[in-house]
């Protein structure tokens, strides 16, 4: 099966939530608001240099 990415922010789908046939990573994601899955905070490489 591949792999579904959330079309909010692009992370892997887990369990998902679904809205007018749309899966999504998360309700934020589905509702438009910030995701708060963690899926999306950046992580700096090399950070501790």
């Amino acid at each position: 099966m591949v792999e579904q990415l959330c079309p909010t922010c692009g992370c892997s789908i887990v369990e998902g939530h679904e809205k007018e046939g749309v899966m999504y990573c998360c309700v934020p994601c589905a509702t438009g608001e910030q995701c708060e899955c963690g899926c999306c905070e950046i992580v700096e490489e090399g950070a501790d240099d």
